[in-house]
């Protein structure tokens, strides 16, 4: 197969920043809902493998700082969990990276490997450069009455990806995520609101719809990806072919 050929059909970056693209929601959900149903459980392998780095490290710098002086009073961060919560950025950047590449595989057709989260490390310094200005960018916008710091959120959110997946550099990532989503701007924010709702709704229901849900929205995340910008062939083969 030609990892080619089954990215055809798909979007592209170039496509996606003329606003040549398609992007009906309704048809998305039903895209994203369809495929869950035999991949439910691949996608749950690759959240238990990225959950379960989060906790193991939680454990590690929880350990490592020891019970607090005074248990009964509010402690600013210690040194220790300041530099805990910069190693586990550092560490779940490129993983977080890997689950919008494992999401667009599926959106192809495909099965990823759920052990590819973790091929994406020799990315980590442009990830977090790039996390970095973005976050600088949007906390400044939220200073300038708020709305500003919205429109950013919502453009930014595919620059992560786009920085690995076409090897941009932090400010050509965030640039190229602007121009990409400011063609449909408000229905991309209209999948962000829903996916906020499902996550509420699943929730307030104990979180069993969880088990649904979880994998739809990386789903649904994949095929808006798919859709606005195009996953490369190389960056198919790696999600794919991890070993």
């Amino acid at each position: 197969m030609e990892v080619e050929t089954a990215t055809a059909g798909q979007g592209s970056l170039e496509r996606g920043m003329a606003g040549d693209y398609e992007l009906e929601l309704g048809a998305l959900a039903r895209e994203a809902w369809g495929r869950v149903s035999g991949n439910k459980a691949l996608v749950w392998k690759a959240m238990l493998f990225y959950f379960a780095v989060v906790f193991l490290l939680s454990i590690v710098f929880g350990l490592l700082e020891g019970a607090p002086p005074d248990p009964q009073t509010v402690q600013p961060p210690s040194a220790m969990q300041q530099i805990g919560n910069v190693v586990i950025t550092l560490v779940m950047l490129p993983m977080a990276a890997g689950l919008c590449f494992f999401g667009t595989a599926i959106a192809l057709g495909h099965k990823p490997v759920p052990k590819s989260l973790f091929s994406w490390y020799d990315n980590t310094l442009k990830l977090v450069l790039t996390y970095l200005l973005m976050s600088v960018l949007v906390f400044v916008g939220f200073l300038l009455l708020v709305l500003p710091g919205i429109y950013l959120l919502v453009s930014y959110q595919l620059a992560m990806p786009l920085a690995v997946d076409k090897k941009l550099g932090p400010w050509q990532a965030l640039e190229a995520s602007r121009k990409v989503i400011g063609h449909n701007w408000f229905k991309v924010l209209g999948f962000d609101i829903g996916a906020i709702v499902v996550t509420t709704v699943s929730t307030v229901l104990l979180g069993i719809p969880f088990i649904w849900t979880v994998p739809a929205l990386l789903i649904a995340y994949g095929i808006l990806y798919r859709t606005l910008a195009g996953i490369e062939s190389d960056t198919l083969q790696r999600t794919l072919a991890s070993g």
